[in-house]
């Protein structure tokens, strides 16, 4: 992966990480709701920006995951 040459603190990292798992908790919750509502029109024609908001939201708190490094 390229880096892009940011210096941030761990507490920042952890900060960072902590906003990217409350974006996906929240994709995942509208996604939810969207799929289980299809008769709702306004759920309906979000479903695709939804489900495309959820994919990216799991890359970046996949990438904080992966990346977290112990404290010592």
């Amino acid at each position: 992966m390229e880096e892009a040459g940011y210096n941030i603190t761990n507490k920042e990292f952890k900060q960072l990480s902590k906003w990217a798992e409350e974006v996906y908790n929240i994709a995942v919750v509208v996604d939810y709701f969207c799929e289980t509502q299809p008769d709702k029109e306004e759920c309906y024609n979000l479903a695709p920006i939804v489900k495309y908001l959820h994919r990216e939201a799991d890359l970046l708190n996949a990438f904080f995951i992966d990346n977290e490094k112990p404290e010592n």
